[in-house]
C-alpha cells in the first residue's frame, strides 16, 4: 500500500479490499466496547494517512469522505444485522437459542447483555423485523459533501499528488491538519 506511485483511488481500493476486511473480521460475533471501536477507527485513519504519505497529525474525517471509505462501526453494525438475519434462516442450535432470547425479549422487555440480540436492540433496530424479513442492509454512502471534501478530492486526483513534495500534496496536508 505504500507504493509511492499509486494514486489515492488505487490505495483506497487496496485498503477496502485487504485492510478493512482484516480489521473487521469476526467483529460481528463478539461484543465490543465504544473504546475498542474508537481504537479501530484510529487504526483505520492511521493506515490511510500512512498510505497517502500524510502526517499523523492530519484529521481522518475528510479523508474518509473523499476516498468513500466506511467507518468501522458502520461496517460492523451492517454485519451484525446480516448475521442476525442469517441465523433465523438456517435451522441450527444458534437459531433455537435466538428464538428463546427473542421470546424472552418480547415477553419481558429485557435482553441478555453481550448477545447478538442485545446488539441489534441497542442499534435501535426492530428485532422481529430484522429476524424474519430478508431485508438487505444497505451500505452507508457519503453524500453530503462540503467545500473541504471537494477541494481535497480535486487535489487527490491530480497527477502531481503522488509526488511527496508537490504543491498538491502540501495543500492536502495543510487542509487536513488545519481542521
Amino acid at each position: 500500500m505504500l507504493y509511492p506511485g499509486a494514486t489515492p483511488d488505487v490505495q483506497a481500493y487496496l485498503y477496502k479490499c485487504i485492510c478493512q476486511p482484516t480489521l473487521t473480521y469476526g467483529l460481528e460475533c463478539m461484543s465490543s466496547t465504544a473504546i475498542q471501536m474508537r481504537r479501530l477507527e484510529s487504526v483505520q485513519g492511521r493506515l490511510i494517512k500512512q498510505s497517502l504519505g500524510l502526517s499523523k497529525r492530519s484529521h481522518n474525517t475528510a479523508l474518509l469522505k473523499v476516498l468513500n471509505i466506511e467507518k468501522i462501526e458502520d461496517i460492523v453494525n451492517r454485519k451484525v444485522l446480516s448475521l442476525y438475519n442469517i441465523i433465523f434462516k438456517v435451522e441450527s442450535p444458534a437459531r433455537r437459542l435466538m428464538h428463546h432470547l427473542l421470546s424472552r425479549f418480547i415477553f419481558y422487555g429485557k435482553t441478555v447483555p453481550g448477545t447478538l440480540l442485545d446488539r441489534v436492540v441497542s442499534m435501535g433496530e426492530s428485532s422481529t423485523k430484522r429476524a424474519f424479513n430478508s431485508q438487505h442492509v444497505p451500505k452507508t454512502s457519503v453524500t453530503n459533501n462540503d467545500g473541504l471534501v471537494d477541494s481535497i478530492r480535486h487535489l487527490f486526483f491530480t497527477d502531481n499528488f503522488t509526488k511527496p513534495y508537490s504543491h498538491e500534496h502540501l495543500l492536502v496536508h495543510l487542509l487536513t491538519t488545519a481542521l
